[in-house]
């Protein structure tokens, strides 16, 4: 369990921010520990109702110095501080890292929008912050539990898990994606306990891991690719397009494709069209002479007749008349 003076130990730096839009001001802390570390630009994220009524980002620099403002599209519980550039995520950067990034940086604002959880955070393997919205009490320490165990273990360590006075949960764990490691750190609330934390962590890992590599998507189109090729050559090498049919005339007054069910002259029966793969040839030779030819009609159909041939005259006429020349 973490001590007391664990928790709430950590040189800071005050940083004066303004509110973009009524200009209200108030000093933020910042570990000076995550400024350290940064290789870019720190966002600083301020909920509505922290300092005024408003929710806006501020851009510092490894100096302090605030470089900008921003309005906030999103409103959020908590303040968060992430880190934004290009440079960090390029020492990491590939399709499936990037992309779990994204996925556990969401779900965790998610997850404490909806008061899942009471914050979170998330380094690379370099150790830098990319996202945290942990409280500061708690944040501003756990760098240094994390470096403590870090090098006691020689970085073998897999999770870790500390239950506060408060019977709040702190579960981190360190994920390997694509040969990068992630760390993720979440904070739960006190009715959760160890094992129900485990157990929500869990599921939260399975979701942000859940993505497809670009590589795999690739063979499947061309897997798929590959197999409309090959349905379509097995296609052009058949005769027509079914293997059963039925030579005959078909006369009608009505133009056949205002006709639920067709009549087989050869046949003597009426059959449903949705039967019948060459229909389009059907209707528009018909349009100018009456047609006569090769009906084709489906497999699941011709199936159907021969269950039934034994019981019903007009499946078994349709059966003796299959693939016979006139």
């Amino acid at each position: 369990m973490l001590k007391k003076d664990e928790i709430y130990e950590e040189e800071t730096k005050g940083i004066k921010l303004f509110c973009p839009i009524c200009k209200a001001t108030k000093i933020v802390k910042v570990s000076k520990e995550i400024v350290k570390n940064s290789e870019s630009i720190l966002t600083i994220s301020v909920p509505s109702n922290y300092m005024c009524e408003h929710g806006f980002q501020a851009y510092i620099d490894k100096w302090y110095s605030v470089r900008g403002y921003q309005r906030s599209d999103l409103e959020l519980k908590n303040l968060e501080i992430y880190e934004t550039g290009h440079k960090i995520i390029d020492d990491i950067a590939t399709y499936g890292v990037s992309l779990v990034i994204k996925k556990t940086i969401n779900k965790l604002k998610d997850d404490v929008k909806d008061g899942v959880i009471l914050g979170g955070a998330l380094f690379n393997q370099k150790g830098h912050v990319l996202y945290y919205s942990l409280p500061d009490e708690i944040f501003l320490n756990i760098i240094r539990q994390f470096e403590l165990q870090r090098e006691e273990h020689e970085v073998k360590l897999k999770k870790m898990i500390f239950e506060l006075k408060n019977n709040q949960i702190i579960y981190s764990e360190f994920l390997n994606v694509e040969d990068t490691i992630l760390t993720i750190v979440i904070l739960f609330p006190g009715i959760f306990g160890i094992s129900n934390a485990e157990s929500n962590f869990n599921d939260f890992k399975e979701s942000v891991m859940e993505y497809e590599d670009p590589i795999e998507l690739k063979k499947k189109e061309q897997l798929r690719m590959k197999k409309i090729e090959e349905a379509q050559k097995r296609k052009v090498k058949k005769k027509g397009p079914s293997n059963f049919w039925v030579y005959s005339k078909i006369t009608s007054e009505i133009p056949i494709e205002e006709l639920e069910n067709i009549y087989i002259d050869k046949l003597g029966i009426e059959i449903n069209k949705k039967n019948i793969l060459n229909l389009e040839e059907i209707i528009t030779i018909s349009k100018s002479k009456p047609f006569e030819g090769k009906i084709y009609f489906s497999d699941k159909f011709i199936n159907l007749m021969e269950g039934l041939a034994l019981t019903m005259k007009d499946a078994s006429t349709l059966l003796s008349k299959l693939n016979k020349k006139p």
